[in-house]
């Protein structure tokens, strides 16, 4: 049976720690990718007034018809 070069070995081993510390940061900022960015705040006075704007709009259509 033949023995592995204990460079060989070590350099499996230093590449296994590189990969296990790179996952360990990315798992560490997924949750700064997940949050999500702050939004305007949303206007109710504006959504209301748009909202009878187009009520306006279809009662002035149903007229014409």
């Amino acid at each position: 049976m033949e023995t592995i070069s204990p460079k060989i070995v070590a350099a499996i081993s230093t590449a296994v720690k590189a990969y296990q510390d790179d996952q360990r940061v990315s798992y560490e900022s997924l949750p700064q990718l997940l949050t999500v960015p702050s939004m305007e705040r949303i206007s109710l006075w504006a959504i209301a007034g748009r909202q009878e704007a187009m009520l306006q709009r279809k009662i002035w259509q149903l007229r014409l018809y």
